[in-house]
């Protein structure tokens, strides 16, 4: 089934990428169709300028100008004052056209780049992998991890509020000191906050750059400079870097466990709690119900006067058991077990 699997994921990537491949191409093969029209309409356009300008220059040229002359010199300088706004039009189209086209696939390239970052930390899985203690922990039996004491009499049947339940990994318990673990947040999450921030930003690089080169290159006047562009670029960019900052700001915890302070810091208020008003540490599995259903892993606290509280849950099973057993370790804190 695995080879299947891959089989699978591999003929899907294939696919995407020979179409998008095949999509590149058509753009481009229809960008340099449009650029070549442009050009030669625009070379023309040319031509019959210096055509003009050269009658006109014969026509000065003549030792005495007749009324039909001088008419005929009003006449020419009227006509190519016409052809030259035409040439600035074609010529502004012609920059647009440019324009477009590497914010379309500046853009692309970027949003290519974002989601495979993604991808590749979605299939790798690397910010929510075991180390070595923990594969221990996973391969071994609860009753023989050293100094680990279970209590299945502390179970309690009410089951703490989950925040920010999700079906993948949210959030790891990481040391930051020897006296201090910390709810910290996962790998996957800060590759899509990343991901979000990223992804649409190079239509708004490209045209930065192009008012960059206006206003201190060209020296366009700021009432001349074209925005709708920029102005589509920031409606893509705005929400996207929004999402992504909510993601990277509030989706874990971030509560702190101090063992030289013997308390645990929680977010909400902030509220601290000492470590002699927990029994026990609880790990529950909780089905999670809405548009989808999925299970997520929570790890509870439970509390002396019979209060519960939740300190980590998110849909990562393996990785929900090994922190519980890191944070029963380091509080010295029996640990409740489904299975017990």
């Amino acid at each position: 089934m695995k080879w299947i699997y891959r089989l699978l994921i591999a003929t899907f990537i294939a696919l995407v990428v020979g179409g998008a491949i095949s999509t590149a191409q058509d753009h481009w093969r229809m960008h340099q169709d449009a650029m070549v029209r442009m050009q030669e309409n625009l070379l023309k356009q040319q031509q019959k300028q210096q055509e003009l300008s050269d009658r006109i220059a014969q026509t000065r040229a003549k030792p005495t100008l007749s009324d039909h002359d001088r008419w005929l010199i009003a006449h020419l300088e009227k006509a190519r004052a016409g052809l030259d706004k035409i040439l600035v039009t074609q010529q502004s189209g012609v920059s647009r056209l440019q324009r477009s086209f590497l914010r379309t696939w500046v853009g692309n390239l970027v949003l290519f780049i974002a989601l495979a970052g993604l991808g590749l930390g979605i299939v790798t899985r690397s910010g929510n992998a075991l180390n070595k203690e923990e594969q221990r922990w996973l391969a071994s039996r609860p009753e023989d991890i050293p100094s680990l004491r279970l209590d299945p009499g502390a179970h309690r049947n009410v089951t703490a509020p989950t925040r920010n339940a999700s079906n993948f990994v949210t959030g790891r318990i990481r040391a930051v000191k020897a006296d201090r673990l910390q709810v910290k947040r996962s790998g996957i999450l800060s590759a899509m906050g990343l991901s979000f921030i990223v992804a649409p930003q190079g239509g708004l690089i490209v045209e930065l750059y192009f008012l960059y080169d206006a206003l201190m290159v060209a020296h366009t006047p700021f009432q001349q400079l074209e925005w709708g562009g920029m102005m589509q670029s920031l409606m893509l960019s705005i929400p996207f870097t929004l999402v992504g900052l909510y993601l990277l700001a509030s989706s874990t915890s971030q509560a702190s466990i101090d063992r030289h302070e013997q308390r645990i810091t929680l977010p909400e208020g902030p509220r601290t709690i000492a470590f002699r008003e927990v029994e026990s540490i609880q790990l529950n599995q909780i089905l999670s119900t809405g548009e989808r259903s999925y299970l997520n892993s929570q790890i509870q606290l439970n509390l002396n006067n019979g209060e519960v509280l939740s300190l980590l849950s998110h849909g990562g099973k393996e990785q929900i058991y090994v922190d519980l057993i890191r944070t029963a370790l380091f509080m010295d804190k029996p640990a409740v077990l489904p299975q017990h």
